[in-house]
């Protein structure tokens, strides 16, 4: 810090004929002092010649009159705020002159600065410990409040004008800041809880509302149904009426049905004659009773001959060209994540995947869609089935420890059997697709490596599937590229993105990447060309 000092000048007083007299300037007062250290102030003036002849002063000062003006900052003495926790930044502009001379001479100031600052901060402190380090505003008014009038020091100086500006040091701004920082951050989430609030009462009503509508129709499907009678043949006609690409199924089951019938009265005709012949031969049926027996058998064969029994299908229009290629596609979902959030997002999405899919004519007639959830064990929540506008998918929901090996044995009991009840249907089928959603770390206790070789070995499982895999925050980026079955067809959600986000953007990938796996088929090409979900990266990481 720079000096001010106020005394310019200090030189012994010649005295005598020969002496001459010193003049003074407007801005300099003149100060004397005799033999005994006794101060006399003319007023400021210097001695005339007749007094400076006989005088009785020894010493003559030269006091600086003019007025000061400094800018300083308080950076050795900073001003503390309430609990000395924290301090604020003290900028100082002020203005002193010299009004009593006599008291610099007598106080022998050498740095006017050291005093009027030291005067500054003693009267601060106090003040700015009353306010918090946010009020900096409200110390700095009161502070100058104060200094309002002028001030005059003991020294002989007086303080003619005086300015703070205070601000928070760089450690409180840095805790200012944080505090912002929380404020918006709780503002911003209050926002986002708010939206995701109205968008679940949204989802409910739409929801509410398709269930009404779908009641509504039940309702009347019973009325229509009311009055018609309930028997294998209608209960055959309603089900094809809902679902016409099962027709060569339903046929296939009806005929074994029948032939089963048969069998039976076969069985129960070869006893009934086993039965008359023992009458006969035993005695017990007479001569007379034989003709009555015989018109009732021959009754019989002729129904049987006749064809009575047979089914009746109702003639419709099933002249419409079943796909040319039919893939099966299984959804597969890690339930052991424990987020209520992740829950709520997914079934949101999965009940509505059947529906957008549907939206597609051609993707709703090539595909078969079926959905598995897994913990320690595994659920079927929809069979492998065509997919309509009403398809319902039921919930997913919390369970623990999730077994991918016990996912991947049961897949490969499960496609063969869904394989071959497709292919007795007339339906040419692509190689199934499996989508595989791990949303916790894999579990290592139950040798899923093994039973993932066995599923996608195509030398010895021709069903083998095309394995897609994609894992959210606390999956391990190397198994889930382990787990699919082709070069870049893992992905992996970075920490930083929300659960409920990556599941969303997941969804939204698994519905573009049937239509593209349809659009692929249709064209005779094995490439989907579908990026990952949004936000994901590949998973060639550790």
């Amino acid at each position: 810090m720079s000096t001010l000092p106020l005394i310019l000048s200090e030189e012994p007083v010649t005295r005598g004929l020969l002496s001459r007299m010193k003049v003074s300037k407007p801005n300099i007062a003149v100060v004397y002092s005799d033999a005994f250290g006794r101060i006399t102030y003319l007023g400021g003036r210097p001695l005339s010649w007749s007094e400076q002849v006989a005088s009785k002063y020894r010493i003559r000062y030269e006091v600086d009159l003019s007025d000061h003006r400094r800018t300083g900052v308080l950076q050795s003495s900073p001003l503390p705020s309430s609990g000395d926790r924290y301090y604020f930044q003290c900028t100082v502009d002020v203005g002193l002159r010299v009004t009593d001379p006599a008291a610099v001479v007598q106080r022998h100031v050498t740095d006017a600065l050291a005093i009027v600052y030291n005067y500054i901060i003693d009267t601060s402190r106090p003040v700015t410990r009353r306010y918090d380090i946010k009020d900096a505003q409200a110390a700095e008014a009161e502070i100058n409040y104060l200094f309002a009038a002028p001030v005059a020091l003991p020294e002989g100086i007086t303080i003619y004008h005086c300015r703070v500006r205070l601000l928070p040091d760089l450690a409180a701004q840095a805790y200012l800041q944080s505090l912002e920082m929380a404020v918006r951050t709780k503002t911003v989430d209050a926002a986002v809880h708010d939206v995701a609030v109205a968008n679940a009462y949204q989802s409910a009503e739409l929801e509410e509302i398709a269930q009404r509508a779908r009641l509504g129709r039940e309702r009347l499907e019973l009325l229509e149904m009311a009055g018609r009678p309930v028997d294998l043949h209608s209960i055959i006609q309603m089900h094809l009426a809902k679902h016409p690409d099962e027709t060569a199924y339903v046929l296939d089951l009806l005929r074994q049905h029948e032939q089963a019938q048969l069998a039976g009265r076969e069985t129960r005709d070869q006893r009934t004659v086993e039965l008359f012949r023992y009458m006969i031969e035993q005695d017990v049926m007479r001569a007379v009773d034989v003709a009555p027996l015989r018109e009732q058998m021959i009754s019989k064969v002729q129904g049987i001959a006749g064809g009575t029994g047979q089914a009746q299908l109702p003639a419709g229009s099933w002249d419409e060209p079943l796909p040319a290629r039919v893939v099966p596609v299984y959804v597969v979902i890690d339930e052991s994540v424990a987020d209520q959030g992740y829950f709520e997002v997914l079934n949101r999405g999965m009940q509505r995947l059947p529906s957008e899919l549907s939206s597609d004519p051609e993707t709703s007639g090539a595909i078969r869609l079926a959905a598995i959830g897994y913990g320690s064990d595994v659920a079927l929540r929809m069979p492998l089935r065509t997919i309509t506008a009403e398809s319902a998918v039921p919930g997913f929901s919390h369970r623990d420890s999730g077994s991918l090996g016990r996912v991947f044995e049961y897949l490969r009991n499960r496609i063969p059997e869904d394989v071959d009840r497709l292919k007795g249907q007339g339906l040419t089928l692509g190689r199934p697709t499996l989508h595989l959603l791990c949303g916790a770390p894999v579990n290592q206790d139950f040798g899923w490596e093994g039973a993932h070789h066995q599923l996608t070995d195509r030398s010895a499982f021709s069903y083998a599937p095309n394995i897609i895999a994609c894992g959210l925050d606390g999956a391990s980026p190397s198994a889930v590229r382990r787990i699919a079955t082709q070069p870049g067809s893992a992905w992996i959600a970075p920490s930083g993105l929300p659960m409920a986000e990556a599941t969303t953007q997941y969804l939204v990938f698994v519905r573009a990447t049937i239509i593209n796996l349809v659009r692929a088929h249709a064209a005779s090409s094995t490439e989907m060309g579908a990026a990952g979900p949004a936000g994901f990266r590949l998973a060639d990481g550790p």
